[in-house]
């Protein structure tokens, strides 16, 4: 009897027990099931809501979307400002660095500073600048251009007219505007890596983007035994390789009088930078450009992007190859929303498309 009574007793203290500890389980934390457990919705990135394009004057018409004016067109200026140099100005501008003293005047030489308040003069598309040497004679220079020396000396800006020939004094490290026909059609012959594409073209299928052929042929080009890594934030080097900074579709290429490509997109389609670089220049600009972004790669490379509507980023901010750095637009000398992208190589605006490739 005592021994079932033990039995007993002890039955019902581990019975407590148990009990106890699941109470104590239970108040560890709720209870959780599957039906509790949602997964959350991703949202989507919240891009500023673009600016709409004032409306136009009645009977007025849009400015010319090119950079670079003809000689027929109104003359394009440009007032040198604070901290300006050759290389700000001809980025302003939108010719080239060693083209930039023949905005300023005849007499310039590169040694020379630019005054501020000074009105420049950028030459024509169709006009070269000609840094004079030692020995260069009128005749001489035409020679090389094959122009003309009369038409040398037809031009206001280099100062010639009504001076006899054997009172021509070409003093080196000045310059001298030379005037060059205009292409036939407003098109130049197309260059021999021009005609290589042409060629590809014809032999593909119709509806083949030509960003395609311009991508395989840069992409085995251009990508062969690069490295890729993590960089550091504070890295402003850029790789050298660029990506399309906006999707859209090619509404106006590279010629002589329009040296960028322009990228039609609704307005407020995100613009990524296209390579690694430093922010050079973020604001509005008045020679045709409205707002605009110009990245310096510190590789030689510059690249700009024009007629934006918002602009993402500041001047001195590092940015990545990808790095949303502003939105499309119509601002400046803009016939409707695109991005107007150009590249700079040493100073030297060249073909984007010879360096773009898809990623």
């Amino acid at each position: 009897m005592k021994r079932y009574l033990w039995l007993l007793i002890s039955t019902a203290m581990v019975a407590a027990g148990l009990l106890a500890a699941g109470t104590l389980r239970a108040q560890d934390g709720p209870i959780v099931t599957p039906a509790d457990i949602s997964t959350p919705t991703p949202v989507p990135p919240v891009l500023p809501t673009p600016t709409a394009t004032p409306p136009r004057a009645a009977g007025s018409f849009p400015p010319s979307p090119r950079t670079m004016h003809l000689a027929t067109d109104t003359p394009l200026t440009y007032t040198v400002r604070g901290g300006d140099t050759l290389f700000t100005v001809a980025l302003e501008t939108g010719i080239d660095l060693e083209d930039v003293p023949c905005a300023v005047g005849p007499r310039f030489t590169d040694d020379q500073p630019l005054v501020i308040g000074d009105v420049l003069s950028v030459p024509p598309a169709n006009v070269l600048c000609h840094e004079v040497l030692p020995g260069d004679t009128l005749d001489t220079v035409a020679a090389a251009y094959r122009v003309a020396p009369e038409e040398i000396r037809a031009l206001p800006w280099n100062g010639l007219i009504g001076v006899r020939s054997d009172g021509i004094d070409l003093r080196p490290g000045t310059h001298l505007r030379i005037p060059l026909p205009l292409p036939k059609n407003g098109m130049t012959q197309a260059p021999a890596a021009d005609a290589d594409f042409l060629a590809v073209m014809l032999n593909m299928p119709v509806d083949t983007s030509p960003f395609v052929v311009f991508a395989d042929r840069n992409t085995a080009r251009g990508k062969s035994g690069v490295a890729s890594g993590p960089v550091p934030a504070d890295w402003p080097y850029g790789s050298g390789h660029f990506a399309w900074p906006v999707y859209g579709w090619l509404s106006q290429s590279y010629r002589y009088d329009h040296r960028a490509v322009d990228v039609a997109a609704p307005a407020g389609t995100p613009i990524t930078a296209a390579d690694r670089g430093i922010v050079l220049r973020a604001g509005w600009n008045d020679q045709g450009y409205g707002r605009f972004v110009i990245i310096d790669h510190k590789i030689d490379y510059v690249t700009l992007y024009a007629h934006l509507d918002r602009i993402l980023v500041q001047e001195g901010d590092i940015v990545g190859q990808g790095q949303v750095i502003g939105t499309v637009g119509s601002t400046g000398n803009s016939t409707g929303p695109h991005l107007h992208f150009e590249i700079r190589d040493f100073g030297r605006l060249i073909n984007p498309l010879e360096l773009l490739a898809l990623q």
